[in-house]
């Protein structure tokens, strides 16, 4: 029994310092494995950056989804040109939570490419985002539609607000599900200001530049009256471009949208939208395809839905891997939440409702 005893519990004391071992085995492993997934990740982007053809902003580097219709080589198709998530103007291709603007011009520019694509459906879900990626993705919306002669249809569904909006500004007709949250047409600013806080805390800024203007949104001081004037022009200025667009797509007088609480900023529902001749029709995604369909001559069963995907590249894994940084970034959130929330970047002038 003693030998018996003696032989287990030794066994015992081998299995932990066996698993220990392992332990300190597999941390080593995942350190080396994350350095090596970087280097590679950063030797492969270099290589992909210096022309090699694997870029995700080539059209022809997408792949093809099907989403819906009939199956089959040779078909006409209609794309789906998907924009979830707030817009921005980068290159963060594996963010969930925005859409980055040139890779849906990618996906436009890829569609505009195509004989067989016949219509677009453009399909968002977004509360808007950067003026400037919101204007980027209108404008290519707007030169497939000059270019090809073919039909763009916009597909709001649970929020199409602001730069949403101002997308599906460029699209003819726009479907919007009666439930969506659409509207919000306006612009804003953000900027912190914690002249208050440093007060308190007896702490001091100490700004130089070489002109009054340049630290015009510094945040440890109070606003002068010219700044303002200069921060509300910029304001005026992107705002008046908006109301020209949606003027131009609605056919509704500047004056009025200026005026009324089309162009106050305000959010309305799908019902509302309809009313007040911000939208054609209420409906759901499959009202837009088949109104897509229609628009492009296509018969019913006689086309194939598709969307367009990135296709593999050894370059695009090891940077999500390697979240691009070099370290090992743990990502906790709430389950059922949307990840990573969006904070504005201040100073810069969004189409996006305030609550964001």
């Amino acid at each position: 029994m003693s030998d018996e005893n003696g032989t287990v519990k030794k066994a015992g004391w081998g299995c932990i310092g066996c698993g220990l071992g392992m332990v300190l085995s597999m941390l080593l492993l995942l350190g080396l494995v994350g350095l090596g997934i970087y280097g590679i990740g950063s030797a492969v982007s270099g290589l992909e950056s210096s022309g090699s053809g694997n870029s995700p902003y080539d059209p022809e580097n997408l792949e093809e989804e099907y989403v819906d219709g009939k199956r089959g080589e040779g078909l006409p198709k209609i794309a789906v040109i998907s924009i979830r998530g707030v817009i921005v103007s980068s290159d963060d291709s594996f963010s969930t939570s925005s859409a980055d603007s040139r890779q849906v011009c990618t996906r436009i520019r890829r569609a505009m490419n195509d004989p067989k694509v016949k219509a677009l459906v453009v399909n968002l879900n977004t509360p808007g985002g950067e003026v400037a990626a919101s204007d980027e993705i209108y404008a290519e919306i707007r030169q497939f539609r000059k270019k090809t002669g073919k039909p763009a249809v916009a597909m709001l569904n649970s929020i199409a607000a602001s730069g949403g909006y101002y997308i599906a500004a460029a699209c003819h007709p726009i479907v919007a599900n009666k439930q969506t949250l659409t509207g919000s047409i306006g612009v804003i600013i953000s900027a912190f200001n914690y002249r208050g806080l440093f007060e308190k805390i007896g702490l001091q800024s100490e700004v130089y530049t070489s002109g009054k203007m340049k630290d015009m949104l510094n945040g440890a001081r109070a606003r002068t009256p010219e700044e303002i004037q200069i921060v509300k022009k910029l304001i005026d200025n992107t705002y008046q471009e908006f109301v020209r667009i949606v003027a131009a797509s609605r056919r509704i007088p500047a004056d009025k949208i200026r005026n009324s609480e089309i162009g106050d900023g305000r959010i309305f529902d799908g019902i509302q939208a309809k009313e007040l001749g911000l939208v054609d029709s209420l409906g759901y995604f499959r009202d837009a395809v088949r109104i897509a369909a229609d628009q492009a001559k296509l018969k019913p069963d006689s086309y194939t839905v598709i969307c367009y995907k990135d296709s593999f590249s050894f370059s695009r894994m090891f940077s999500m891997l390697s979240s691009r940084s070099g370290g090992l970034v743990l990502n906790l959130s709430l389950e059922g939440s949307a990840g990573r929330p969006f904070v504005p970047k201040q100073g810069v002038l969004y189409y996006l409702p305030a609550y964001y």
